[in-house]
């Protein structure tokens, strides 16, 4: 008799915080920030800091398309949601063109954590965008409190 495993899909929806930010802020404010995010939704399973100079343009430019009233030259909060399938198919992407890497276990950390960012910070599935915490806060508050009404 033949068995498959069947892999449990989250329930909820889990989503990433990406904060962007001028090289000005401190590592303490950033910390203050994922906690304020984290305490308010128990939705938040992610968590990255990119300075605004650092992330891609053309992200940038797909960003202030689809959300024109955030300014992206200050301090931003982008919520997407985590997902997982597509985070494996990047993987697998980008493990097909390393082969011998990978065939050796020598692939790095840095670009298996690259293939998620990839997809957890694209800018053409972001969710919600916005400069204030606490709209950021509210928008997950009110994700959270819909996936317990289900």
């Amino acid at each position: 008799m033949f068995f498959t495993k069947q892999r449990k899909v989250p329930d909820e929806t889990s989503y990433n915080v990406g904060v962007f930010t001028t090289d000005s802020v401190d590592e303490e404010t950033y910390d203050e920030w994922f906690d304020q995010l984290a305490d308010a939704a128990d939705n938040v399973g992610t968590a990255e800091y990119i300075t605004i100079e650092g992330y891609n343009s053309k992200q940038l430019e797909i960003l202030h398309d689809r959300f024109p009233t955030v300014n992206l030259k200050e301090t931003f909060f982008l919520i997407n949601e985590i997902d997982f399938e597509a985070i494996k198919e990047e993987i697998k992407l980008m493990e097909s063109t390393q082969k011998w890497k990978k065939f050796f276990n020598q692939i790095p950390l840095g670009d298996y954590i690259a293939a998620e960012n990839r997809v957890v910070l694209d800018a053409s599935k972001a969710v919600f965008c916005t400069n204030d915490l606490q709209e950021a806060i509210q928008f997950l508050m009110e994700q959270a409190a819909q996936q317990r009404g289900r």
